[in-house]
């Protein structure tokens, strides 16, 4: 589809590219996004890229709507996508055992008419794609999980969701960089930390990175978790 252009306020536009979550749609509002970023228009903000648009937050007394989006549609003809990777790739520890990791696995499987470990196997071997960040400092989210695992929000959120948490809901997949009530079901907890306001880049993620989940149990949870709180765990992306 055409690019919709939708005014938000005096400081803010949004550029809508599709209607729908789509990871070859995302990679186009990645591109888009690098490009405005390195075109270094005057009076920009803040770029925010979503799952199907993009959000340009602009200084009112330097630039104008107007004067963006006559700048943006050079930038918006069609780039073909070659198919190389946008962003990173990272292997996280994740503990999917007992009700202090897994609260919701039971229901979870249940929901699925499956066995635990069946909904871990496919949390595991699924390649889960950053869409974009959220609702929460670092907080990514990502798809996408197959059909089987398309189980609605819960009915009643979830209050003190600890920072780790691994959730799904609607075919997705979210990790709580920090305590939250969710709406979302808890079924593994990472001792890997995705945001951490003292880093020179606060957020570990970012829009475009994909994400291999590993199996951990809890010895080897705990002992990341001391290697964490000792400064001495190296987060690389693999």
């Amino acid at each position: 589809m055409a690019a919709l252009f939708l005014p938000c306020g005096d400081t803010g536009l949004t550029v809508q590219f599709g209607d729908g979550i789509d990871r070859d749609l995302n990679r186009r509002v990645l591109r888009i996004c690098a490009a405005v970023e390195m075109a270094g228009l005057p009076g920009i903000v803040e770029t925010v890229p979503t799952y199907r648009s993009l959000t340009i937050h602009y200084d009112p007394l330097q630039t104008s709507q107007t004067d963006i989006i006559e700048a943006l549609r050079p930038l918006l003809e069609p780039v073909p996508d070659d198919g190389a990777a946008t962003g990173k790739c990272w292997r996280i520890p994740v503990c999917f055992d007992g009700e202090d990791f897994a609260p919701d696995m039971a229901h979870v499987a249940e929901w699925a008419n499956m066995d635990p470990g069946a909904v871990i196997d496919i949390m595991t071997s699924v390649t889960h794609y950053v869409y974009m960040i959220g609702f929460a400092p670092g907080l990514p989210y990502m798809g996408d999980l197959p059909e089987s695992l398309n189980i609605p929000r819960r009915k009643d959120p979830r209050p003190g969701v600890p920072a780790g948490g691994v959730l799904i809901a609607t075919g997705l997949t979210v990790i709580y960089p920090v305590t939250n009530a969710t709406g979302w079901h808890m079924i593994g907890q990472t001792p890997v930390p995705l945001f951490d306001v003292n880093a020179d880049d606060p957020l570990l993620l970012s829009p475009g990175d994909t994400m291999t989940l590993v199996r951990i149990d809890e010895t080897e949870f705990r002992s990341i978790e001391e290697q964490v709180r000792a400064g001495t765990f190296d987060t690389n992306e693999h």
